[in-house]
């Protein structure tokens, strides 16, 4: 019965399932090669990608483990030091170090390199010694021991030195914190300006030279270790950090200092409510000091720079200057003044003068200020002359000094001007200079005619004393002639001798000046009783090394500057001259000091006449011989030796390096200290019982030595 189906399937050409079952299946050949090809593709990605990872992307992993396991730190540079002209630290910045402590973390830890058995170091005592050992308070020593507390911070900071005794104490945190430490004036403070907690500058020379003092950073590198925290490791490199560049300013710190002094005194002489002082050297236009006050307190800015005001009469010997240049007027030339009042055109109300005259020549019209004979011999002049003169000199434009405050003041354009700014012009008005720009002007007059670029740095140091800058004297332009400067000087100087400028006079030595007196402005209005008094100096008026622009603002009862800044620019020449670091060449001054006959004061009676005699230095100092005389050099000459030559001795030094030590009899202490200056020495002031020198009037001395003046107790302390 089974064979049936069978046949049938046969028969119809069918296979028995028996045989499909027990024949081998066939594998596709296609389908095989794309399994292959599916596994060489993937083993080629798989070794494409290790190409990638270990050989193109190497370095771009490798710095990413790096900075996985790598810290890379920056290292702030320490910020430049900025110094005065003779190297004293106006600012630098330190680095110190501030102390925390963990009272939980203190544990007793063997000693580095200790051998085994070797006692373990209390750390806590270790820790109460060094702290006491920075003098601090017990109580704070308990509060930093006690376990209590989790954290406790020490108020003060230390350097690096006194904090080498807790390095790798458990317990004892120390963090390096950067300090700018500022040691000057304050009103250096506003010229010099400051930096913010990130050492960032904030105004001032700080913000100015920012990229010589900032120096360059540096890099460390650290392991990062979870348990030792970050571990320096010498296979890492690390860059260090360069520190910034040294600036040394031009002013001068003991210049610097009589100019604060002596405008505080004359502040409080005066009731003044502010004011400037300026001093500049006119041979380089270095800027040796710079002081200014607002309502009894030291600029938060250096407003001799930053703030410009209509500064009156010491305006008018440059249109003079610029009008003896052109020929349009010489010093003996007579000017009508109208006896003191005269209407001139273009003005609504007549110009007045304080010293009255119907007439006067040119030179007269400066020592005595004359505002009707400058007007006039402005009107000489075009607009555009008279802007030229007064933009030549400077005014109106900023004068170059790296001031990021600097005001340029204001010289309005002859297209703006009215009917009246040509003869305001003139006498100070309609126009705004700061003291800097009136010092430079003056300066121009004081060194032969040329305005020069003033100085507020002398020199940039980099890190290893290299000097990278140093001031070099610029001429700006040429705007008088030699001769008219030389003549402008001794009108000058009649100004200081006998004219509105007397308060500014030494004994000593010739000053040349001009005062000006000044109607004061608020919001285009003047105000009633409102002044600015200035004085411009210069010294000596033959050689000047200074120039010296002084200004009160509002003083009460006597508002003339000649008097009230006058006055001012004396008491800082007196100090200068009695200061030994003041910037003075003190061998040409001796070259142009007055002669100072001494009077001597006569024995009156026998018992005084017994003391005089019996006293051999002052009998010395009363009969002090003369001078030697230099012996004439020999001119030049055809000179035969003969051989073996051997020559003489050479002199150390010129007989005229050689001073005799002068007479000091029946002066006081302030006379005599300017007589024996004068004579170009030093001098040391000491008690005594009388007034003499040790050595003796009439020895021989070099120059810039040393004498002693002894004077009374109460002379002395004078």
């Amino acid at each position: 019965m089974m064979f049936g189906p069978i046949r049938e399937a046969a028969a119809h050409g069918l296979r028995p399932v028996a045989d499909v079952v027990n024949t081998p299946a066939t594998v596709s050949r296609a389908r095989s090669m794309i399994v292959h090809a599916g596994l060489v593709v993937f083993a080629v990605a798989i070794l494409a990608r290790a190409v990638q990872l270990q050989i193109v992307e190497h370095d771009t992993w490798l710095r990413t483990a790096d900075r996985q396991h790598v810290d890379q730190q920056t290292v702030k540079p320490l910020r430049g030091a900025i110094t005065d002209a003779t190297g004293t630290v106006l600012v630098e910045s330190r680095e110190q170090m501030k102390l925390s402590i963990a009272p939980r973390e203190i544990r007793d830890v063997r000693r580095r390199n200790a051998k085994r058995g070797d006692p373990l170091v209390k750390t806590r005592t270790v820790i109460r010694n060094g702290l006491r050992a920075l003098s601090v308070p017990e109580s704070q020593i308990r509060k930093a021991l006690d376990t209590n507390q989790k954290w406790v911070s020490l108020p003060r900071l230390y350097s690096p030195s006194d904090v080498e005794r807790f390095a790798g104490l458990p317990g004892v945190h120390v963090e390096r914190v950067r300090r700018r430490i500022n040691s000057a004036s304050d009103n250096l403070r506003g010229l010099l300006g400051a930096v913010d907690a990130d050492d960032a500058p904030v105004g001032g020379i700080e913000l100015e030279l920012d990229s010589f003092l900032r120096g360059q950073e540096g890099r460390r590198a650290v392991v990062k270790d979870p348990k030792a925290g970050n571990v320096e490791s010498p296979e890492l490199v690390s860059v260090d950090a360069l520190p910034g560049h040294t600036v040394t300013l031009t002013v001068n710190q003991a210049l610097q200092e009589i100019a604060e002094n002596e405008l505080q005194r004359a502040l409080v002489r005066t009731g003044g409510t502010g004011g400037d002082v300026v001093i500049l050297d006119p041979r380089d236009g270095a800027v040796l000091a710079l002081a200014g006050v607002r309502d009894g307190k030291p600029a938060s800015t250096s407003t001799p720079m930053a703030l410009a005001y209509e500064p009156g009469s010491v305006m008018k010997p440059f249109l003079v200057s610029r009008l003896f240049d052109m020929g349009k007027a010489t010093s003996n030339e007579i000017i009508n003044t109208e006896n003191g009042s005269a209407m001139l055109p273009g003005r609504k109300r007549p110009l007045t003068d304080e010293h009255k005259a119907a007439q006067m020549p040119v030179r007269d019209v400066i020592r005595f200020s004359s505002n009707i004979g400058t007007a006039k011999l402005a009107l000489r002049l075009t607009p555009r002359e008279e802007f030229e003169a007064m933009r030549d000199f400077g005014f109106g434009s900023l004068t170059g000094v790296p001031y990021p405050a600097e005001s340029k003041g204001s010289l309005p354009l002859p297209a703006r001007w009215s009917g009246s700014t040509q003869t305001a012009v003139s006498i100070g008005y309609e126009v705004l200079a700061t003291p800097l720009q009136i010092a430079l002007a003056y300066a121009a007059i004081a060194n032969g005619g040329e305005l020069l670029q003033p100085a507020l740095v002398k020199e940039v140091r980099d890190a290893q004393g290299a000097t990278i800058y140093r001031h070099e004297r610029r001429v700006v332009r040429r705007v008088l002639t030699a001769r008219t400067a030389t003549e402008m000087r001794g009108l000058l100087a009649s100004v200081v001798d006998s004219g509105t400028g007397t308060a500014a006079e030494l004994a000593t030595f010739d000053v040349a000046g001009k005062s000006g007196t000044a109607r004061r402005s608020e919001n285009g209005r003047y105000l009633v009783g409102k002044y600015n008094a200035t004085f411009a100096g210069m010294f000596p008026a033959q050689a000047p090394q200074y120039v010296l622009v002084a200004r009160i603002i509002d003083p009460k009862g006597t508002y003339y500057g000649g008097i009230v800044s006058g006055t001012l620019v004396n008491g800082i020449l007196q100090a200068a001259l009695a200061t030994r670091n003041s910037a003075l060449d003190r061998n040409a001054l001796a070259g142009v000091a007055k002669a100072m006959p001494v009077p001597v004061a006569k024995p009156k009676s026998e018992k005084a006449l017994a003391l005089a005699t019996r006293d051999s230095l002052r009998r010395d100092s009363l009969l002090a011989p003369p001078p030697p005389k230099a012996e004439p050099a020999p001119a030049a000459a055809r000179v035969v030796v003969s051989l073996p030559f051997k020559a003489p001795k050479a002199i150390a030094r010129d007989q005229r390096d050689v001073r005799v030590v002068p007479s000091v009899f029946g002066l006081d202490v302030r006379q005599a200290t300017r007589t024996l200056y004068a004579a170009g020495f030093q001098v040391s002031v000491a008690p005594g019982s009388e007034v003499r020198t040790r050595p003796a009037a009439g020895t021989l001395l070099r120059m810039g030595s040393t004498v002693q003046l002894e004077m009374p107790r109460m002379e002395s302390a004078k």
